[in-house]
């Protein structure tokens, strides 16, 4: 079990480091742009529709490293103050639920990955870009967080056997 927890943490960990790549891409092509509009005055067609395909990655690919290194924006009124069986009780209630979001990111979003690859479906913008690239960020970002969710789920089981816990469920 500690073997699969590593792999997924590995694979998000890759992931966050291609999405950190990405955002300098994003730094550089907003650079250009902004000198190529405001020094040359010769605004690009491109850049914008670019950053926006380089965005829509990076925040959603980037979900599951930032499960990993815990950077989820949460309310820790309560659940500091429990006790570690009952933050277990509350963990195994709260990961189905994560599971079926990811569940439905990764149906839903191959499903509209599939109608735009059949539709040839483009943007509306000059450059009439295929959309599919984009909407295909979406069932690997289900997948990505999803075996992330799976890796905390593992180590929270693997804690509470470590702790003596386990029994109690």
């Amino acid at each position: 079990m500690k073997r699969l927890i590593q792999v997924f943490d590995k694979v998000n960990s890759v992931a966050g480091l291609v999405m950190g790549f990405v955002s300098l891409i994003m730094m550089c092509i907003v650079m250009y742009e902004v000198t190529s509009r405001y020094i040359f005055n010769a605004p690009t067609l491109w850049a914008m529709e670019f950053n926006q395909y380089l965005f829509c990655a990076m925040s959603l690919l980037g979900g599951g490293y930032c499960l990993l290194k815990d950077g989820h924006v949460r309310v820790d009124l309560l659940y500091p103050k429990l006790s570690p069986k009952t933050q277990g009780i509350v963990d195994f209630c709260t990961f189905p639920l994560a599971l079926l979001f990811c569940g439905l990111l990764i149906w839903l979003g191959f499903q509209e990955t599939w109608d735009t690859i059949v539709g040839n479906r483009l943007s509306d913008s000059v450059l009439a870009l295929p959309l599919w690239p984009v909407w295909l960020t979406v069932p690997v970002a289900g997948i990505l967080l999803g075996i992330q969710v799976i890796s905390r789920l593992l180590g929270r089981i693997e804690d509470m056997k470590a702790s003596g816990e386990g029994d109690a469920f």
